[in-house]
């Protein structure tokens, strides 16, 4: 059992002042060490590869920088396979249009070309890049079956023969780890000999795939950036007008003082740490700021619940026994959600730890200011404006 009369707001001055060397601290860090923005905010090329070879760090780096790719960001992906993997980033320029971030994808590939040594053969497909429906289709264009036209009308086209040849064959490069060491390897799968001969002849068993590839240009980077502010500030805005409602303004006033300082201490972290600033960050911190005025509602809920039964009480005493009733909830829904969030970020790999990194932090930041620094506030304005003894 949890200890019930903990003296929380005899130390909110401690507190407090913790919090603020920790925001002057957060904000330094952003000003000095500044924010690390990914290519949604910058504009520039992210690109997604996996190698059949053993291709390292250094060697991309070295062709990246042969090609006037000085400052390109190359992340390897931890994956249980034995094919390396690699997330590359390259940064837009101030100028730079999507005309432009194309032209850089195209450049990227051709280093991508020589750092697998692939030889390319012309007019032949990649039988370990070509999709499902790519596939299907090439068949389906060449007619290999020698089908009659006539039998393939209204006939679906993820259901016909071509589309069931190139799902056995997908279906068995997935099971290979996303590549076949050669074309024969490939056609063991399909029973049609033209199918086999027409594969043969048309296709050629690629060193590297391209899982993903975004370009964002600099004009629409500075959109995406004005709307992840506009996102934040509007969630605050609703915040104050609903808890000015739900309660009172001085407890709206708490709760977002409380959100600030979440935000502001979770940057803080992310500049230090020098962690990249994207997308699904912005979805995570507005994921914070819920998750922290969540636990300080269900705080400024009981205060108000506790001043209607405890008429005689001081408010320094209902605080602190509100805080001390919701102490088991608060600890045990923040411990539940931590404990997933700790999974995510050790073992969700580089796509979720950008997203789990501020969950991490916030919900600790979260936890702490709906008990050191909304409750402490609310009782500030109480005595000093409303003279609430």
């Amino acid at each position: 059992m949890l200890k019930r009369d903990i003296n929380f707001m005899g130390i909110r001055y401690i507190a407090m002042s913790i919090s603020m060397l920790f925001i002057i601290a957060s904000i330094i860090a952003v000003l000095t060490l500044g924010i690390q923005k990914g290519v949604q905010f910058v504009g520039g090329t992210e690109v997604q590869i996996k190698f059949k070879d053993n291709v390292t760090v250094d060697d991309l780096r070295t062709l990246f920088a042969k090609s006037g790719f000085k400052h390109v960001q190359i992340v390897r992906v931890k994956t249980p396979g034995k094919y390396p993997e690699y997330i590359i980033k390259i940064k837009g320029r101030e100028g730079d249009e999507t005309s432009v971030g194309s032209a850089v994808a195209k450049r990227i590939t051709g280093i991508l070309v020589k750092a697998a040594n692939e030889n390319t053969p012309t007019g032949k497909h990649d039988i370990n890049k070509v999709s499902k429906t790519d596939l299907a289709d090439i068949l389906r264009k060449a007619n290999v079956l020698k089908l009659d036209k006539l039998s393939t009308v209204g006939v679906d086209k993820d259901k016909d023969q071509y589309s069931q040849i190139a799902g056995e064959i997908i279906k068995a490069r997935n099971k290979k780890n996303d590549f076949f060491n050669s074309v024969d390897e490939a056609i063991k799968y399909v029973k049609n000999e033209d199918v086999k001969n027409f594969i043969k002849n048309n296709f050629y068993a690629g060193n590297y795939i391209i899982l993903k590839v975004d370009t964002f240009s600099p004009s629409i980077s500075v959109e995406q950036t004005e709307k992840a502010v506009t996102a934040i500030i509007m969630a605050l805005i609703a915040i104050l007008i609903y808890v000015a409602i739900r309660f009172k303004f001085d407890y709206a006033i708490g709760a977002i003082l409380a959100l600030v300082h979440d935000v502001i201490i979770t940057l803080g972290f992310f500049a230090v740490f020098k962690q990249e600033f994207t997308l699904p960050v912005v979805a995570a911190f507005l994921t914070i700021v819920g998750y922290s005025l969540n636990d300080t509602i269900v705080v400024f809920d009981r205060i108000r619940e506790n001043i209607k039964l405890m008429k005689t009480a001081k408010l320094f005493d209902i605080i602190n026994i509100s805080i001390n009733q919701t102490l088991s909830r608060t600890l045990l829904t923040s411990l539940t959600t931590l404990f997933v969030v700790v999974v995510l970020f050790f073992f969700g790999g580089v796509a979720l730890k950008g997203f789990s990194f501020p969950l991490l932090v916030g919900i600790i930041v979260g936890t702490y200011s709906s008990i050191y620094i909304a409750s402490p506030i609310f009782y500030f304005i109480e005595q000093k404006v409303y003279k609430v003894k």
